[in-house]
């Protein structure tokens, strides 16, 4: 991500965390029940219990939260490259491995990647940005990767926000496996993907 990308990227962040706290509305969500809807399509779709899980852009490590109130157990890693973020997460959940990184720093594999939010806010070049992403992601995933994306067919690019054509992220994501699964009927808005390497 370039400079000036990233300085608006953590400005926007922060000016939420500054109003909102330790709240979804801090991670643009709309609330507490969307943020648990992205997160139950991604449990419908694989079993992550026992599996190690890398929670890219994790923000306050709710996705672990989210794990515990299901008696999911993992092996939970939550990367986020806002350091308040990871701060708050480590504070709320003492002893799980929460780290300031991005992405592409990152060497080990884990059973599963995730990335819930992290792939909509708009920078130079998104659509290549992110597709950069994905590749990056699924080469740390061992299993598979699970994401969402902005649908642009209900939810148009602004300066905000990135929106994508769910056939074009679906063309794309083939040609990195032939195992994708895109589930769009939950949230108009809102596309989840799942790459599989099994």
């Amino acid at each position: 991500m370039l400079y000036n990308d990233k300085k608006r990227f953590l400005d926007f962040y922060l000016k939420s965390l500054n109003e909102y706290g330790d709240d979804p509305r801090s991670l643009h969500w709309i609330d507490e029940k969307s943020q648990n809807t992205r997160f139950e399509i991604f449990a419908s779709l694989v079993n992550f219990a026992d599996k190690s899980v890398l929670d890219v852009g994790c923000g306050f490590g709710d996705l672990f939260t989210f794990f515990l109130s299901r008696d999911i157990p993992v092996a939970y890693t939550g990367i986020d490259i806002i350091p308040e973020f990871i701060a708050q997460a480590k504070e709320k959940l003492p002893g799980i491995n929460f780290k300031v990184e991005d992405i592409f720093s990152i060497d080990e594999e884990y059973d599963y990647v995730v990335a819930c939010g992290a792939l909509n806010f708009n920078v130079t070049d998104s659509k290549n940005y992110y597709f950069s992403m994905i590749k990056k992601m699924f080469e740390c995933s061992k299993i598979g990767l699970l994401f969402n994306m902005l649908n642009n067919a209900e939810q148009k690019t602004d300066e905000t926000y990135f929106s994508y054509n769910i056939e074009e992220v679906r063309a794309y994501c083939q040609t990195l496996t032939k195992n994708v699964t895109i589930i769009s009927d939950y949230i108009p808005w809102d596309f989840t993907v799942y790459m599989s390497k099994e």
